[in-house]
């Protein structure tokens, strides 16, 4: 399958300090594709991108193009998100009623994009939103971040 479509991307430290995601290598799923700013999920040790069923396991952005189906422990490097790490991505629809933390399970669709309608079982919180909605502004919530 391919990389997802629509990346993430860094954006600040909600808690307005100087941090920045720390950048390491996990090892990549046999078959994995990605790009730069594909928000990675962990699932048994071995990351991959974030897609519907995976969303509460999401914790950092990729940070390397892997055009050629992974095999099984490649490496690839991942920025690692902190609690309070506000990440900028697109949204499927308006998503200014998830907006302010309303909802705190948010989840994305297998093209990379927020899928506001999906609020269980996600790992992402939206603060606001921007261009009718559509622009948004998560943080990955410390469930997914840790557990």
């Amino acid at each position: 399958m391919a990389a997802p479509t629509y990346t993430w991307e860094f954006n600040c430290d909600l808690f307005g300090g100087n941090r920045v995601p720390t950048v390491a290598t996990f090892e990549a799923t046999s078959g994995m594709y990605c790009k730069v700013g594909t928000l990675m999920s962990m699932v048994s040790g071995q990351v991959l991108p974030t897609t519907d069923g995976t969303g509460d396991k999401a914790f950092g952005l990729a940070q390397e193009v892997i055009d050629v189906a992974a095999t099984g422990a490649d490496p690839v490097k991942i920025a690692i998100l902190f609690p309070g790490a506000v990440i900028k991505g697109t949204a499927d629809a308006d998503a200014s009623s998830v907006a302010g933390f309303t909802s705190k399970a948010i989840d994305l669709n297998s093209d990379g994009t927020l899928d506001h309608d999906d609020t269980t079982g996600g790992g992402l919180s939206v603060w606001r939103t921007e261009d009718s909605g559509l622009t948004v502004y998560a943080i990955v919530t410390v469930g997914a971040i840790i557990g």
